[in-house]
């Protein structure tokens, strides 16, 4: 994590800026207070990777909104250049402190949690001291994939891992399917039929299960994990790896 910006100068903040925990998809997953902040917020901030681009958080929580509430979008490409990724956060966070500084609260919106894998993670870097910041947690990507596939994550002594798939290599995933009961696997869309390859190789490919945009109507579950090679799956997917043939912990 990136440390704190501290040109940006800490001035009285009269606002809440909060992080919105939308959920996975289904609008009904949002929790009751994620409703209310969103419902009760003056600003509804929502990331974007690109300017014409379309916030999915935003879809999830649409119906809810109301009119007379501003809404901004926050503008995080998704480039390597290190210096570009983190202008962007810098202009993210000044945009929400002018909001807060004007006594307005904030609702951050992402999706699943805001401190998984969350873009709402990145402006906290960027943040002065004195701000007044609340976590709404919201259903993560993980537990709504187990649902939907109904398939247990652990129990009892078992222990969990979770992994950005796209950015690990092969002998760091061999590792945790090693010392790990089950393995959960993120950003799988792009690195899927590597992954198969490698738990074809472990023989491992039974218990290895695709969730593609869980909770949704189009929501997708492949077992074995073979049956989706050389397919196209949406980035709201991911691969959960049961790497004991007893899943329950009996």
């Amino acid at each position: 994590m990136d440390e704190v910006d501290r040109n940006i100068a800490p001035q009285l903040a009269t606002g809440i800026l909060y992080g919105v925990g939308v959920g996975p998809g289904d609008p009904e997953l949002i929790t009751l207070k994620a409703l209310h902040i969103i419902q009760s917020a003056h600003v509804i901030a929502v990331p974007v990777s690109h300017v014409s681009a379309e916030s999915y958080a935003l879809h999830v929580v649409a119906g809810h909104l109301r009119p007379e509430q501003h809404l901004i979008h926050l503008h995080f490409p998704m480039v390597h250049d290190i210096h570009a990724r983190r202008e962007s956060r810098r202009a993210a966070a000044e945009v929400v402190l002018e909001h807060i500084r004007l006594g307005r609260d904030v609702a951050f919106l992402t999706e699943g949690d805001p401190l998984l894998h969350s873009t709402f993670i990145y402006i906290l870097s960027y943040l002065p001291p004195g701000i007044s910041i609340e976590v709404i947690p919201g259903v993560s990507s993980i537990t709504a994939a187990a649902a939907q596939a109904v398939t247990p994550l652990v129990n009892a002594d078992q222990r969990l891992a979770v992994l950005p798939a796209a950015f690990e290599e092969d002998t760091t995933l061999r590792w945790m399917f090693e010392h790990f009961d089950t393995v959960v696997l993120l950003k799988v869309n792009r690195v899927l039929d590597r992954l198969i390859d490698l738990v074809q190789a472990l023989g491992l490919d039974a218990q290895a299960t695709l969730v593609e945009r869980a909770t949704l109507s189009e929501a997708r579950v492949v077992r074995p994990l073979s049956a989706s090679r050389g397919q196209t799956v949406h980035y709201l997917s991911l691969v959960i790896v049961h790497t004991k043939r007893d899943a329950h912990g009996t």
